[in-house]
């Protein structure tokens, strides 16, 4: 199998996003030990996004915006930290990590997102492993905004076409409702044609992009006519992540056009 994927990895995932700056260590150590395996097994080409979970959107949440210098400043320090945090581990299970500064990689344009993709398919082909995150980025005018791991996957992914995109969340996928409530249903198909039909909820928490509602109408915009599989599901799950790459034996979500 040589399949291209990629792996979308949820803030809540990997931190505590009700403590700030706090990672989920034996979370973190577990997910990155499931890309390892499945990097040898199945496949060397594979791009990591990751969110802001307790890092970025807590600074976000405490300036309230991210126009001052001192918000920009400390949203992209602490992004990077997480990054590197990441990609550290990354390593550390062989997989050939290489943290990507978002800022310095994108730029938004008459409201379209644009980005230097040539670094990313020669890594990709020489079966090294970007790591992307969630970060301020700046547009024609030279405003800030948030640039979500969300809409870097999807849009990466409409660039690249993988064979997979995959958003490993802290729930089992997309719910009807709040997966916390009891009376929450899996949804195993979501058609982002109906999405304005279903009432889909996030987990409780703090998340300054959106949420599952925003995670899937990026869909619409960026997934038009790809035949590539998308999925949603429980990276807190043992083995999930292993096999949502290598063979697709996880419940969760599939997202189709």
């Amino acid at each position: 199998m040589n399949a291209f994927v990629i792996l979308k990895l949820g803030g809540a995932l990997i931190t505590d996003k009700e403590k700030p700056f706090s990672v989920k260590h034996s979370a973190l150590y577990r997910v990155c030990r499931e890309i390892g395996r499945a990097y040898r097994k199945c496949g060397k080409r594979i791009i990591i996004v990751h969110g802001g979970g307790s890092y970025g959107h807590y600074v976000v949440r405490e300036h309230g915006d991210v126009y001052s210098i001192e918000s920009i400043s400390q949203v992209v320090w602490f992004m990077r930290e997480l990054n590197m945090i990441i990609a550290d581990v990354l390593n550390l299970y062989g997989i050939p990590a290489l943290p990507m500064d978002t800022h310095a990689m994108f730029l938004r344009a008459s409201n379209k997102l644009y980005a230097f993709k040539e670094p990313l398919i020669t890594m990709v082909n020489k079966g090294l492993t970007p790591v992307l995150y969630g970060d301020i980025v700046f547009n024609e005018m030279g405003e800030p905004e948030i640039l979500s791991g969300d809409e870097i996957a999807w849009y990466i992914a409409s660039l690249l076409k993988p064979s997979k995109l995959l958003f490993a969340t802290s729930v089992d996928g997309v719910f009807d409702r709040d997966p916390t409530d009891r009376s929450a249903r899996l949804l195993s198909i979501v058609k982002l044609s109906e999405l304005d039909l279903l009432d889909v909820r996030s987990a409780r928490g703090m998340d300054v992009t959106g949420g599952m509602r925003t995670k899937l109408s990026l869909g619409l915009k960026y997934m038009d006519g790809s035949t590539m599989t998308v999925y949603v599901f429980n990276g807190l799950r043992v083995g999930n992540i292993y096999h949502s790459i290598c063979d697709d034996k996880v419940r969760g979500t599939r997202v189709v056009v």
